[in-house]
């Protein structure tokens, strides 16, 4: 474990390290200018930087969980003291009870659609093929016709909609 003094000094060093690969154009962890930081190589450059990017994320993660958190009770709260208003028929506490459960689901992720996922045999992948067009009419016969009627419509309805030029 390092000392906080030693802790300050690579914290410092890994923010000159993010500063510098910012640039434009970025520096590359073999730069004279990043191995000036104290780093013995470009690989002990690359995973410093790596590991600061992941403490970031990590801190942030938990500044975003502490937030909903905090807006989660703030929500229950309003919940508590307006839905038995709207749960007797009072319209107006009905509305404002409906948008904090919708705002509650969407701070929490509860409304994400969902994602389809098409498996084959045994929940490998979907075995593929070509098919010629005899195969594909033999398919169509053996389902049959969804609609039998809608093909002889199409047709007379292109022989009364043909317009040869005759407005008599």
């Amino acid at each position: 474990m390092n000392s906080k003094a030693e802790q300050a000094i690579i914290d410092e060093r890994r923010a000159a390290l993010i500063q510098l690969r910012r640039e434009k154009p970025k520096k590359r962890f073999d730069s004279p200018e990043v191995l000036a930081l104290g780093y013995t190589s470009s690989q002990a450059a690359s995973k410093d930087f790596y590991r600061a990017l992941e403490a970031r994320r990590k801190d942030l993660d938990i500044q975003v969980t502490e937030y909903r958190e905090e807006q989660n009770e703030i929500l229950d709260s309003l919940l508590e003291k307006h839905l038995p208003t709207a749960l007797e028929g009072d319209i107006k506490a009905s509305e404002l009870c409906l948008k904090l459960l919708e705002r509650q689901a969407k701070l929490n992720g509860w409304e994400q659609a969902l994602k389809a996922e098409l498996s084959g045999p045994g929940g490998g992948p979907v075995p593929l093929s070509s098919v010629g067009v005899a195969k594909l009419r033999d398919l169509i016969q053996m389902a049959g016709d969804p609609d039998p009627d809608e093909d002889d419509e199409d047709q007379g309805d292109d022989e009364e909609n043909t317009d040869d030029g005759d407005n008599s």
